[in-house]
């Protein structure tokens, strides 16, 4: 799907990262004088105007991400605003970005004849009764905080209750399922299929990985446990309390420049 002219550009680099953030800045001096408003997002900063990824205010059209994949991870989850990023690849593994810095006249050609298209990534969230929502695009991974043994899990889907002891499980978006879920030999998903993945981690039954259609559902822990979220942010929950997963979050959208499909897996070399 195409979208409206592309004039300003807010550039975030990956954090603590001297040669990203070296790229990010020769990457806003093209882009200005190229034409294109630039703001950076802090704490990137330079001579060009600073604002906060999660400011309301932030008003550009679209956001650079330069690193690898947790830079792109935390913009999706702390951008306030529902802007489309676009990925260029420096550092980290980068299967969801889009270019390398050199290909950057590709970018300024590309969007100055609005020729791209809006890549949309489904997203859900978590939280609990002690516990704010927190967003997550790739997934959410929960865990046992006892190590000695497997503790019992209750996954109550729809009109469905599966009731198991593992050593924890992950659930994953579209996007998320070429992540940790198939490092633990789990299927993945295509990108653009409503479905989510739960992937049991060392379950007692060999409960196998299953894709649901995306809708709310929560879980419950028979002993405390950890949340990660995307692998950056992670909180405890307490026994028995309810850990809800919400499907009615908005989309984290992408620039592309070519609308293929199973973009993720041709990144990983199949």
């Amino acid at each position: 799907m195409k979208s409206r002219k592309i004039r300003s550009f807010g550039v975030i680099s990956k954090d603590s990262d001297n040669t990203a953030r070296k790229t990010a800045l020769n990457i806003a001096k093209t882009l200005h004088n190229s034409g294109f408003n630039i703001k950076l997002i802090s704490p990137l900063t330079s001579t060009y105007p600073s604002i906060s990824i999660d400011d309301k205010n932030l008003d550009v059209d679209c956001i650079i991400s330069v690193g690898g994949d947790g830079t792109i991870l935390k913009a999706s989850r702390l951008l306030s605003k529902q802007i489309p990023i676009l990925g260029i690849h420096k550092g980290g593994r980068g299967i969801l970005t889009e270019l390398k810095p050199k290909d950057l006249p590709i970018l300024i050609d590309q969007i100055n004849d609005n020729n791209y298209f809006i890549d949309r990534r489904k997203r859900i969230s978590v939280s609990s009764k002690s516990n704010k929502q927190i967003k997550s695009l790739n997934e959410v991974y929960v865990e046992r905080s006892e190590k000695l043994r497997a503790i019992t899990y209750e996954i109550n889907l729809d009109r469905t209750v599966i009731k198991n002891r593992m050593d924890g499980l992950i659930v994953s978006t579209p996007t998320g399922s070429t992540g940790h879920s198939m490092s633990l030999g789990s299927s993945m998903l295509s990108e653009d299929l409503p479905a989510l993945l739960i992937t049991p981690i060392a379950p007692i039954s060999r409960v196998p990985p299953i894709a649901i259609p995306v809708s709310d559902f929560s879980i419950i822990a028979h002993s405390d446990t950890k949340i990660i979220i995307d692998g950056q942010v992670e909180f405890n929950v307490p026994s028995m309390e309810k850990i809800l997963i919400n499907t009615k979050v908005p989309d984290t959208l992408f620039i592309r420049f070519s609308d293929s499909t199973l973009r993720q897996l041709t990144s990983l070399g199949f």
